[in-house]
C-alpha cells in the first residue's frame, strides 16, 4: 500500500513538478526484482540463449544459429530421449487424469469412508519424491524384486518395465495433480443440469460423460497440464532406472551430457531448451482450449459440494482402496520390506528380517550422517532465504503499485514450470562464466550454489501461499500504521508478519522439506566432495545396497517429517503464546 503522501492528488501542473522520488516500497521491489532475476530469471535466459549461440558461456563460441537445435535429430540416443519424454508425459497426462478425476468425483458424490485417507494419500505421493517411488517400483517389480522373488508373480517385471508400463507408473505418481484441481472444482455443484439431464432419460454414465466433466474441463485440462510439465521434467524416474531398464529421457540426457568426458555444455543447453519450450507449450495450448468457449455455468442455484464421509464400505471405496494400494503401499511398502532384509532374494522367512542396514546407515561417522547434516543445513537456508524474498514479493504484489509488479508475477508463474535439471544446468552457465571467475565471483563448485538453486526451486511456491494469506490482510491497517509515522519495515514486523505468520511458517516447511530431497539440483550442482542426502541414496541404489538405500531413504523421511512437525508445532504455541488476549485479572473480594 502506497504511504500517505504518496496518495496525495498531484498539483494541476504536474507536468513540469519534478519527477516522484523512489519510495520504499520502490526499493523493495527494486530488490525483489533484483533477487529473481539472479536466482530465476538470468539462469532461465542462458538456457535460451546457448541453443542459439552454443559456447556462450564457457568461452568457446561455436557457429550461431539453429545449428545446434538441429544437432539432437542427428544423434540417435538424444533423438530417443526426446520421443520417450513426449510419449511418458503424454500417456501419463491422459491415464493420470482420468484417474485423478475419477477419483475426485467419487470423493464428492459418494460418501466414502476412505474419503479422508485418500485425501491424505494424495497430498502424500504428491511431496514424496519421484526418484524413491521409482526405486520402490523397481524393488518390488525387478526380476530379482519382490514380486518375482518373494511371491512368485513372474509376469510383473514384463508388465512393468515396458514403456506403457513406465508411463502408468508415472501416471501414478503424478494424478494427485489432478485429484486436486477437480476437488477444488467442485467445490461449488449445479445439481439442475444433472436432474434435468436424468429426466430426460440420460443414464448415469451419460450425465458423467455430457453434463458434469465438460463443466469440470477447466480443472481437468489443468490436471492433464500439471501431470504432463510433472512427468516430461521429471529426474529421478530416469535416475532410478538407470540401473535396471534402459529408457533415456531428455532430462536424464541433460544430465549424462555434463558428467560425461568430454563434457558438453552445448548439448545440455539444447536439450534444455527442448524441456523447457515443449513445457510453455503446453501451458499456451491449455490457455488456447480455454479461450474458445466458456465455462461460466455458476448461477444462482449453486450450492456448496462438500465432500462428506460415509459410514459403510461400497464398491467406490474398494475402488479408492485398489488406487492407494498400488500408488502408495506398493512402492513404499517395497522400500520398507528390503530395509529389513537381509537378502532381497530370501523372501518371506524368519532369518532373513535384520536391522543391519539401519544400523549401516547410522553408523557414527558414517557418510549417512555426514550426507543428512549437509543436506539439512542447506534446505535449513534454502527454506529460509525463500521465505524472506517470497514474503517480501507477495508484500509488493499485494500491496503497493509497483510498476514490475507483472514482471514479478510472471516470473514466479513461469519458474513453476522450470525443472530442476534445467534450472541446474543455467546456474553452470550463470556462475561458471569466464567473466564472472576472472571477478572472483564464480561459485561453481561451492555449495552456496546449492542454497540458490533451491531458494529459486521454492520462491513461486512460497509467493503462492503468501499471496493467498496476505489478500486477507486490510490495507486500511497498513495505511493507518503509515500515517502514523511507521515506516515500511516496522509496518511489515508489526502488522503483516503477525497477521500471516502461520502462512509464512508453512511456507517455509514446505521449501525445506522439497529441498532435503531435491535429486535433480543435488546432482547437477554439488561440490565433488560434498556428501549429500539424495545423491547418497542414489549412489547406493545404483550399486546395488538396496538395504542402505532404502533405509538411508526411511531414515532421512522420518527424521524430515518429525523436524517438520516439531517446528510447526513449536511455532504454532508460540503464536498462541503472542497473540492471545490478555487474561482478564480477576476482581478483588472484599
Amino acid at each position: 500500500m502506497p504511504d500517505a503522501a504518496a496518495t496525495a492528488v498531484s498539483p494541476p501542473h504536474a507536468a513540469s513538478s519534478p519527477p516522484r522520488r523512489l519510495r520504499a516500497e520502490d526499493w523493495l521491489g527494486l530488490l525483489v526484482v533484483g533477487a529473481l532475476v539472479v536466482l530465476v530469471l538470468a539462469p532461465m535466459a542462458t538456457v535460451v540463449v546457448q541453443a542459439f549461440v552454443p559456447g556462450l558461456f564457457s568461452g568457446r563460441v561455436r557457429a550461431i544459429g539453429i545449428d545446434g537445435l538441429l544437432e539432437i535429430f542427428e544423434r540417435p540416443l538424444w533423438r530417443r530421449a526426446l520421443e520417450n519424454s513426449l510419449f511418458l508425459a503424454g500417456i501419463a497426462s491422459v491415464v493420470g487424469c482420468a484417474l485423478g478425476t475419477g477419483l475426485a468425483i467419487l470423493r464428492h458424490g459418494s460418501g466414502l469412508v476412505l474419503g479422508r485417507a485418500l485425501d491424505a494419500a494424495a497430498w502424500a505421493i504428491l511431496i514424496l519424491p519421484s526418484f524413491i517411488v521409482a526405486q520402490g517400483w523397481i524393488l518390488f517389480a525387478s526380476r530379482g524384486g519382490i514380486a518375482n522373488q518373494w511371491l512368485g508373480l513372474s509376469f510383473v517385471p514384463d508388465l512393468v518395465f515396458n514403456p506403457w508400463g513406465l508411463a502408468v507408473v508415472m501416471s501414478l505418481k503424478a494424478f494427485p495433480y489432478a485429484y486436486i484441481t477437480v476437488c477444488a472444482a467442485l467445490h461449488w455443484r449445479m445439481d439442475d443440469y444433472v436432474a434435468a439431464a436424468r429426466l430426460c432419460g440420460a443414464s448415469p454414465l451419460r450425465v458423467l460423460a455430457t453434463v458434469r466433466v465438460p463443466m469440470l474441463m477447466p480443472a481437468v485440462l489443468a490436471g492433464a497440464v500439471l501431470i504432463f510439465i510433472d512427468v516430461l521434467g521429471d529426474f529421478g524416474l530416469p535416475a532410478a532406472l538407470a540401473t535396471t531398464y534402459r529408457f533415456p529421457t531428455l532430462t536424464y540426457a541433460i544430465y549424462v551430457a555434463i558428467n560425461q568426458s568430454p563434457i558438453r555444455f552445448d548439448l545440455a543447453g539444447v536439450l534444455a531448451f527442448y524441456v523447457t519450450g515443449i513445457m510453455l507449450a503446453a501451458v499456451c495450448a491449455y490457455f488456447w482450449i480455454l479461450r474458445r468457449r466458456r465455462y461460466d455455468f455458476l448461477g444462482a442455484r449453486a450450492r456448496v459440494g462438500e465432500a462428506t464421509g460415509g459410514t459403510r464400505l461400497g464398491w467406490p471405496d474398494a475402488v479408492v482402496a485398489l488406487a492407494l494400494l498400488v500408488a502408495l503401499v506398493l512402492p513404499i511398502g517395497s522400500s520398507f520390506l528390503v530395509s529389513i532384509a537381509d537378502r532381497l532374494h530370501g523372501g518371506f522367512t524368519p532369518d532373513n528380517f535384520t536391522l543391519r542396514h539401519y544400523a549401516f546407515v547410522l553408523e557414527t561417522g558414517g557418510a549417512f550422517l555426514s550426507a543428512l547434516g549437509n543436506s539439512m543445513g542447506i534446505a535449513a537456508l534454502a527454506a529460509l532465504g525463500s521465505a524472506v524474498i517470497a514474503g517480501a514479493a507477495a508484500y509488493v504484489m499485494t500491496f503497493c503499485d509497483f510498476r514490475l509488479n507483472r514482471l514479478i508475477d510472471l516470473t514466479c508463474t513461469l519458474s513453476l514450470a522450470v525443472p530442476g535439471v534445467v534450472l541446474g544446468i543455467g546456474y553452470i552457465f550463470v556462475w561458471n562464466a569466464p567473466f564472472l571467475d576472472r571477478a572472483g565471483l564464480s561459485l561453481y563448485g561451492t555449495w552456496h550454489l546449492l542454497v540458490l538453486a533451491g531458494m529459486a526451486g521454492a520462491i513461486p511456491i512460497a509467493v503462492r501461499v503468501l499471496i493467498g494469506a496476505m489478500a486477507q490482510v486490510p490495507a486500511s491497517q497498513l495505511s493507518a500504521a503509515a500515517l502514523q509515522g511507521a515506516g515500511l519495515v516496522r509496518r511489515i514486523l508489526t502488522i503483516v508478519v503477525p497477521l500471516v505468520a502461520a502462512a509464512l511458517v508453512a511456507a517455509t516447511l514446505t521449501a525445506f522439506g522439497s529441498a532435503v530431497f531435491d535429486l535433480a539440483i543435488n546432482a547437477i550442482l554439488r561440490p565433488p566432495r560434498l556428501d549429500v542426502l539424495p545423491v547418497y541414496v542414489n549412489r547406493a541404489f545404483e550399486q546395488g545396497e538396496f538395504g542402505a538405500a532404502t533405509a538411508a531413504t526411511l531414515v532421512a523421511g522420518g527424521t524430515t517429517v518429525a523436524i517438520i512437525a516439531g517446528v510447526d508445532a513449536l511455532a504454532r504455541r508460540l503464536m498462541r503464546g503472542l497473540f492471545a488476549p490478555p487474561r482478564r485479572a480477576a476482581p478483588e473480594t472484599a
